[in-house]
């Protein structure tokens, strides 16, 4: 039975670590130059007769309008400090199928922590811990961890891993490479398509390989889905789509209790499919939790690589 637990906790420790860190590995690939395209559904039709004035009047009340769209979808974003939930998390992927219970703690602009608990036993089994500055991935029933900045860590150093790029993600934000927030001079970089015929419109950033789309609620401005994709020659393709349903009122804002991963990718050694769903089970905005984990004496430390060649084994 012991045994039974262990190989089933590390399967759900270990494959939740390698779907977020891909994720945000996805989410972060940093680069120095956007490439926006012309968006023609929200601009003004243009007309054949007519001054080079009017035409530059309806070029810039076309940036208007899109700024003013993604002003009110990044508006969007909580107040609070703090959000804190028991969760109910299910990992799927190949013909593996793992629930287990948990936790998420996040501290806007500081820590993102997400703990899981031995099945039927409710005891914490593992956590994973994102701040600013390191990475931590605790294993507790085998009383082991990985721990550095994201410089040390090669695997994610590479590839751009950047801690903004999840925070946005778990908050149901809007992202932008290289950033922690998004600021009126940023607005201009994100394209917006108007789909009036449909429920959601299409927010759009294009960086190198990297194609980033929120479909975004037309009247409430919410964000309800998020495709991210990736080609590259030497890495592979990869998309990952994330989407949020059953939106709860967090003080003056709405935040979504169900938020469910799809990742497809090439990158690895052989394709992977893997659906994460996080349902959080009871929202609030306690403040009073520690932002970091501290480690007694026994817990031992794996090196990064070691980790990540048992992660891909999965």
């Amino acid at each position: 039975m012991r045994n039974n637990v262990n190989t089933l906790v590390n399967k759900v420790v270990f494959a939740l670590a390698v779907t977020l860190v891909v994720t945000v590995t996805l989410s972060s690939c940093r680069s120095k130059k956007a490439l926006v395209k012309e968006d023609k559904t929200v601009a003004v039709p243009s007309q054949t007769a007519g001054s080079q004035s009017d035409k530059n009047n309806k070029e810039q009340q076309r940036q208007l309008l899109q700024q003013q769209f993604v002003k009110k979808v990044a508006d969007n974003a909580v107040y609070n400090k703090c959000i804190t939930s028991k969760i109910d998390f299910n990992l799927k992927s190949d013909k593996k199928d793992i629930s287990v219970s948990g936790r998420l703690q996040m501290r806007r602009d500081d820590v993102i922590r997400i703990q899981l608990n031995v099945p039927l036993l409710g005891m914490e089994a593992g956590r994973l811990e994102f701040t600013k500055d390191y990475v931590m991935i605790v294993d507790r029933i085998h009383t082991e961890y990985i721990k550095g900045d994201y410089n040390q860590i090669d695997f994610l150093k590479n590839n751009g891993l950047d801690f903004y790029a999840l925070q946005a993600l778990f908050w149901n934000q809007l992202y932008m490479p290289g950033s922690a927030k998004i600021d009126n001079a940023a607005l201009k970089n994100f394209e917006v398509t108007m789909n009036e015929g449909t429920a959601n419109s299409m927010v759009s950033l294009l960086r190198d390989n990297m194609n980033y789309q929120w479909h975004v609620d037309n009247v409430l401005g919410l964000i309800r889905q998020v495709d991210v994709t990736y080609s590259s020659r030497q890495h592979g393709a990869t998309k990952v789509t994330c989407t949020y349903d059953d939106f709860k009122s967090v003080g003056v804002k709405q935040f979504p209790s169900d938020l469910v991963l799809d990742m497809n990718t090439s990158a690895t050694k052989k394709p992977r499919q893997m659906k994460m769903s996080i349902h959080l089970r009871g929202v609030n905005t306690d403040e009073k939790w520690d932002a970091r984990t501290n480690l007694s004496k026994k817990y031992k430390e794996v090196k990064p690589e070691e980790a990540l060649k048992k992660l891909m084994s999965l």
